[in-house]
């Protein structure tokens, strides 16, 4: 599996597809549905934390996926919601274990990827 992160806007999906050869419609944006690449991994933890469930236990289901996308939301401001700073925390620290679990991780900055684990091969 290949974890892409990034800020919002900065071409992760793009990349992803072009990288893999894959098209809009083999991109997920939820568990049940089967696709190589899941996008969107964030909303998944804030829906996870929405039903009172540890969203650690996603992990199995996202290490099938060739691709899962997550925006980067731990920088800024940090939120005033406590219910906002433990999405973020959750998001963080699955972030952290999907890159230990990963073959490759990069990181995609104005559209550009900087691979932080693996590389092109």
């Amino acid at each position: 599996m290949i974890f892409v992160t990034g800020g919002a806007a900065q071409g992760k999906l793009a990349w992803a597809l072009q990288h893999s050869g894959y098209g809009l419609s083999q991109v997920a944006s939820r568990l049940e549905e089967d696709a190589p690449v899941l996008q969107n991994l964030e909303k998944l933890v804030r829906e996870a934390l929405d039903r009172g469930e540890d969203p650690m236990e996603l992990l199995p289901r996202l290490a099938d996926r060739e691709y899962v996308l997550c925006r980067e939301v731990g920088c800024g401001l940090v939120p005033m919601d406590p219910g906002d700073r433990a999405w973020r925390e959750a998001v963080g620290r699955l972030s952290c274990r999907l890159a230990q679990e990963a073959q490759g991780v990069v990181r995609l900055w104005c559209g550009l990827p900087v691979w932080l684990k693996g590389g092109e091969s």
